[in-house]
């Protein structure tokens, strides 16, 4: 279960722009935290290499999952990015504001 205030900001993020691709992206970010199984402000580094770990997701995949994490990094204050699943590693990937 999402906090409140996470949910809110979720929400709202999914509000502005293309409809589909936020839904699909907060979508994404709701099946992370559940796969987590804590309160999403314990998640870490930890939880992100075990979940790539135990998933054999193709390239574009792992990379949608890995923009859905790093808005849940950015929506709790984080101020690093989220680690690499290891298929995305040898990418140069960016993330807008």
């Amino acid at each position: 279960m999402l906090p409140p205030q996470l949910h809110h900001q979720l929400k709202l993020h999914a509000s502005k722009g293309s409809k589909r691709s936020r839904r699909r992206q907060v979508n994404r970010v709701r099946n992370f935290v559940r796969y987590c199984g804590c309160d999403p402000r314990q998640i870490g580094a930890r939880h992100v290499h075990q979940f790539f770990a135990e998933r054999d997701y193709a390239v574009t995949t792992a990379r949608d999952y890995w923009y859905a994490i790093a808005l849940l990094w950015r929506v709790l204050g984080r101020h690093s990015l989220p680690p690499k699943p290891v298929v995305l590693r040898d990418q140069h990937t960016e993330v807008g504001a």
